[in-house]
């Protein structure tokens, strides 16, 4: 895959937030994008994210609590595995 510019946002009762990031996979972008937004990683089953992907254009949302599914769960291709160990790593640090 190709990295692609996206724009990861949520929106809270006050404003949106949203921060533009490199990524491949629509779950590096939201993690990435919750990274460089600072979002708590114990607030994430409350969030939904919003990320746009550039070139083409194309808008996907995911929730927080989906997200942490998909990074807990074993993969059988060793690409995807080791994509969500890098990516749960980065989540914790």
């Amino acid at each position: 895959m190709a990295l692609r510019t996206c724009i990861v946002s949520y929106s809270d009762l006050q404003c949106r937030y949203s921060v533009e990031v490199m990524a491949e996979t629509l779950h590096e972008a939201a993690v990435l994008g919750i990274k460089a937004l600072q979002i708590r990683q114990d607030t994430l089953h409350l969030l939904s994210l919003d990320v746009a992907i550039k070139q083409p254009e194309v808008h996907r949302q995911i929730s927080g609590a989906s997200l942490a599914a998909w990074l807990a769960r074993t993969s059988r291709d060793p690409k995807e595995q080791e994509l969500k160990k890098r990516l749960g790593e980065l989540l914790r640090s």
